[in-house]
């Protein structure tokens, strides 16, 4: 899996940064779309059904931030994945509670959605999540059990502030 990451990281990083950035606003306008329409909820609407709606917030905003990450975190020449600078990093997750703020406002105009700021810390988490994982594997002393260890703990962290988000909602 690590091997796989890497050769991911790598490939986002040969994209061309004009490309890169047509990534990352072609997924921002999916999002967009996709906050446009109604959540078709069941009849009775369920603590379950719920906890999946705002835990998908995770990875839509999580991918976000990792074609973002494609067009901000560029290589320096001799290094072999993304430079994960602090200021760049800040960036992009101001980046994405930005668009999750946005987004949630959308969804405040949009018929049968309701806006959470809880949404937006979930949006958070998944970005911060997997730029967590994309740097640690960045590492020449990254192993396989510790990534899938962060993998486990971000799964976990995602779903608890999901369950936050449905049960403060």
């Amino acid at each position: 899996m690590r091997f796989l990451l890497r050769a991911l990281s790598r490939s986002l990083l040969s994209i061309p940064a004009p490309v890169a950035a047509l990534l990352a606003l072609c997924w921002a306008a999916l999002i967009w779309r996709l906050s446009s329409r109604a959540v078709p909820t069941p009849v009775e609407v369920h603590f379950v059904w719920e906890l999946l709606s705002n835990l998908a917030h995770a990875p839509l905003f999580g991918l976000l931030c990792l074609f973002s990450a494609a067009l901000v975190l560029r290589a320096r020449r001799g290094e072999s994945g993304p430079v994960f600078a602090r200021a760049r990093v800040a960036g992009l997750l101001a980046w994405i509670a930005l668009y999750g703020v946005v987004d949630e406002w959308h969804q405040s105009r949009t018929p049968g959605r309701d806006p959470s700021a809880y949404d937006v810390v979930t949006d958070l988490a998944g970005a911060a999540l997997v730029l967590w994982i994309a740097s640690y594997v960045r590492h020449d002393a990254s192993s396989e059990s510790g990534l899938w260890l962060r993998i486990a703990a971000s799964l976990a962290l995602c779903l608890g502030s999901a369950t936050l988000a449905t049960l403060l909602s």
